[in-house]
């Protein structure tokens, strides 16, 4: 059973996918929840194609057909429906990879600085009491 899918497709920014040198309201992808995949042309000056075939109307799409929008201009419709079923979070990955490493050597080096300046702190310190030391003998 299949997540159900509605995407618009146009140059106009309203769309779910912009996509320039078509028309403004494209054309619609339509997925129903048994995963059978649709499209529909929306009365465009520049048409769309299903492998050479004119659309007219909506029909069904099948695995190996090719959709040409404006007639030159390639749509890989199962690559939208890809990104649309793959969460954000997987897209996100190699971001939140990169902030956790980040984060992880700020909290290294703020423990390193503070080790030094406790170092620099207990010989400070050991240095002022042997001046106090030596300055009670004299």
């Amino acid at each position: 059973m299949s997540k159900k899918v509605y995407v618009r497709i146009g140059s106009d920014p309203s769309n779910d996918r912009v996509i320039e040198g078509i028309d403004p309201f494209h054309m619609e992808l339509f997925r129903d929840t048994e995963g059978n995949v649709f499209i529909s042309d929306l009365n465009t000056t520049s048409g769309t194609r299903v492998n050479s075939r004119k659309l007219d109307d909506y029909v069904q799409l099948n695995e190996n057909d090719k959709v040409y929008l404006a007639e030159t201009i390639y749509f890989d419709w199962k690559k939208i429906l890809f990104e649309i079923d793959t969460p954000i979070v997987k897209k996100n990955t190699e971001s939140q990879k990169a902030q956790k490493v980040k984060k992880d050597i700020s909290q290294i080096k703020t423990k390193s600085a503070k080790r030094d300046y406790m170092e620099i702190a207990i010989i400070y310190t050991a240095i002022l009491l042997m001046i106090w030391v030596i300055s009670l003998w004299f």
